[in-house]
């Protein structure tokens, strides 16, 4: 019992974070990147957008719907006002979604007038296109899950967000460092469940939106390890040991890459800001001082932190993060020495 306890609350952690990330990208691809301080009105588009269709259902069937939202049922005398109810509540749901929506960008781009009542009217297609997005991510994780516990596997998600266009430049890098890695794979097709979200999106959002939904979602696929990379989540399976290894070369090659691990915009300023560092653009003191002044929730500031040291690494003079640089000529141990002072003392080295 304790064991069928642990895989249900296993797959329950992994569901949320999948949702969560999810979600998080549905809504960069329909908004663009979103403000840490408005991620309140995400919530209530999130909301908006799952009680959207249960009030439509409980137009049809009062009872469901009440059972749903409050785990009670009404007598038949009160069906004929809650289907009112529920009528109004199906008007009502899109639009406060398209109004959340409005609030969104930042002051001075926010829409006025008709542009403002066009953004309310588009709350009908983003509510039904957030709600599949969420719904079909809550059947494909766990199903994935499972999947990989019958096989005897092991799962990880790593959260991304991938930039506009990079899709495929982030599928070569990956695959590249996976090779250095020594675990071969071969790119192959997702299967359709897992393109589904991107092409409602796509279908739904518009022109714009269809040109940042990448038109076939990539397997990585090699002996004893499987990857798919969505634009909103990348999910490993394999065995313990290759996954170990596949990881610990993916994390790395992340910070390099087309894609984001946070996901408010003032994260992802930060990151863009670490990639010109890692081409010498940028002042990894300056954005050292920055990341301990702003306030940043604190799962996004360990990625930050964790960013800047790889990049600090990076642009040292072992010129690597990687744990084995034995195909690279080792400095001097007195280079070395002073390099590992210089970056916990968090100075520049010069270089």
């Amino acid at each position: 019992m304790l064991e069928i306890g642990f895989v249900f609350a296993f797959i329950g952690r992994q569901l949320g974070r999948v949702l969560t990330l999810a979600f998080n990208w549905a809504t960069i691809v329909l908004f663009g990147r979103v403000p840490q301080d408005r991620q309140l009105y995400l919530s209530g588009m999130a909301l908006t957008a799952l009680l959207w269709p249960i009030v439509l259902a409980g137009i049809a069937f009062p009872s469901f719907a009440t059972f749903l939202l409050g785990f009670f049922t009404v007598p038949d005398w009160l069906k004929g006002w809650v289907r009112l109810v529920m009528l109004v509540l199906a008007i009502l749901l899109p639009l406060a979604n398209g109004a959340l929506s409005a609030r969104l960008p930042d002051e001075g781009k926010r829409p006025r007038g008709r542009a403002l009542a066009t953004t309310i009217l588009r709350g009908y297609p983003n509510s039904l296109a957030l709600f599949v997005v969420l719904i079909w991510m809550m059947i494909v994780a766990p199903l994935g899950q499972i999947r990989a516990l019958l096989r005897r596997w092991e799962a990880a998600h790593v959260p991304i967000a991938v930039k506009p266009a990079g899709y495929d430049a982030v599928v070569h890098d990956l695959a590249e460092a996976l090779d250095r890695a020594g675990i071969r794979v071969t790119r192959k097709r997702a299967h359709w469940a897992y393109e589904l979200p991107g092409k409602v999106l796509a279908i739904l959002g518009g022109d714009t939106v269809r040109s940042l939904v990448p038109v076939q979602l990539a397997d990585l696929v090699g002996d004893g390890f499987e990857m798919t990379l969505h634009p909103m989540d990348l999910s490993l399976v394999g065995r313990k040991k290759t996954l170990s290894h596949a990881r610990a070369a993916i994390v790395r090659e992340l910070t390099f890459t087309e894609a984001y691990q946070t996901w408010s915009k003032e994260a992802q300023a930060v990151e863009d800001r670490l990639i010109k560092a890692a081409r010498g653009e940028d002042d990894l003191d300056a954005i050292g001082t920055e990341l301990n002044e702003r306030d940043f929730d604190f799962e996004e500031w360990e990625i930050l932190y964790r960013l800047l040291l790889q990049v600090r690494l990076r642009v040292s003079a072992t010129e690597t993060d990687a744990l084995d640089s034995a195909d690279e000529p080792k400095p001097a141990l007195r280079e070395r020495v002073a390099t590992a002072a210089r970056v916990l003392v968090g100075r520049s080295n010069g270089h």
